[in-house]
């Protein structure tokens, strides 16, 4: 029996869900419907189809799952109200070491350190600048340090590196094109988010991935 079907349905669920939770944050971060649900649907129905094609080890699938929810739940807020929620970002932690679980011990302390560093290294940046880092992001690496470490020790300084290297990319189209001036500050947790999902869903491919 086909897993794409039952989990791009979950997936929409859980967007509903999402995107109902975020709506009653004491901040509300209100989204439209469709965002969640149809980011979700995509991404779940994509790891249920690696996973079934013997694509990706199923001991992964649950951090794509997890990663993938914070990125399609994150970049709706950032983008839509320039804001990532502590009620979004703080509990995103917990979430992904639970995920690294089936990934077996050494991913999860491979995941809490690299919420340390990436969380660390990004802390840094926001107490020299804080115009350059809020304080959204620094939450935000904590999570997205863990999934990085958590696959693998090389893909943390890939994504920190990558997601620096992009979001400069994206502020420089900005200013081109005349959607933003010198110095502006650009939503950041987007690009964070989509540059980690990309690069641990290619890292993690086959059931020979050590745990």
């Amino acid at each position: 029996m086909s897993l794409v079907v039952p989990a791009a349905a979950l997936g929409l669920v859980a967007g509903a869900g999402t995107r109902w939770l975020l709506v009653r944050l004491p901040r509300g971060a209100p989204v439209p419907v469709g965002w969640c649900e149809a980011g979700l649907a995509a991404c779940w129905a994509a790891v249920a189809l690696a996973v079934q094609a013997g694509r990706l080890d199923p001991r992964w699938a649950a951090l794509l799952a997890a990663l993938s929810w914070l990125a399609v739940a994150g970049s709706a807020t950032d983008l839509l109200v320039r804001r990532l929620p502590n009620a979004l970002t703080v509990p995103a932690l917990g979430l992904v070491l639970v995920a690294l679980v089936p990934a077996g011990s050494g991913a999860v302390q491979r995941g809490l350190a690299g919420a340390v560093l990436l969380g660390g290294a990004y802390l840094v940046v926001h107490l020299v600048s804080p115009h350059a880092m809020g304080g959204g992001d620094v939450k935000l690496a904590a999570p997205v340090g863990a999934a990085a470490a958590g696959a693998g020790w090389a893909l943390l300084p890939v994504v920190a590196v990558g997601a620096a290297v992009a979001s400069a990319a994206v502020a420089l189209v900005a200013v081109v094109a005349g959607r933003a001036g010198w110095g502006s500050r650009l939503p950041h947790g987007p690009v964070l988010l989509g540059v980690a999902l990309a690069v641990v869903a290619v890292a993690v491919p086959g059931p020979r991935i050590p745990g």
